[in-house]
């Protein structure tokens, strides 16, 4: 009788997100002599512990066909699962002069599908409304240029997940 070959893996890192979306499988098979990795997205390997790199975020299924010198095989298989990520930037000072240089009032970010900017005067009146990810304040209500002061605005964005948040805070308009 030939000895049983166990197939296991291990995978790392986790969590892991779109921006580091690199795994390293490592092979625990006992007594393995060839591997084959189906990883899930198309891709596939013949190294032992291979490195991937995942394009998309979404949850890929990872198999491990391995087999011993004596022609036993066995597989493993795990569900691995790349994040997509969500980060916004929103600025605290903007300069409409005209120079080319920070001259309008702008949310950037990842992983953001839809985004609402709200920015008010110093009395609560809405100054400027954009609802489109490219949305921006060039300092202006209606049709004059903004005097040098701090703005209140209220920032949503909602992420690939469907989730919204939401970011209150101020911008100082320079002039």
């Amino acid at each position: 009788s030939y000895p049983i070959p166990t197939a296991a893996f291990t995978y790392g890192p986790e969590p892991t997100n779109i921006y580091d979306a690199e795994i390293t499988f490592i092979d625990n098979s006992i007594i393995a002599s060839q591997w084959i990795w189906d990883l899930g997205d198309g891709a596939s390997s013949t190294d032992q512990n291979p490195v991937h790199h995942y394009a998309d975020s979404g949850s890929y299924y990872v198999t491990l066909f391995m087999e011993n010198i004596y022609g036993c095989r066995d597989t493993a298989s795990k569900m691995i699962r790349i994040d997509p990520t969500f980060a916004i930037f929103i600025p605290n000072a903007f300069t409409p002069d005209g120079d080319n240089v920070n001259d309008f009032f702008f949310v950037k970010g990842y992983g953001i599908t839809q985004l609402e900017t709200l920015v008010f005067d110093r009395w609560g009146v809405l100054v400027y409304e954009g609802y489109q990810l490219d949305s921006k304040w060039d300092g202006s209500y209606k049709g004059e240029l903004g005097v040098t002061d701090v703005y209140p605005y209220k920032v949503r964005a909602r992420d690939l997940f469907g989730e919204w948040h939401e970011f209150i805070g101020k911008v100082t308009l320079l002039k």
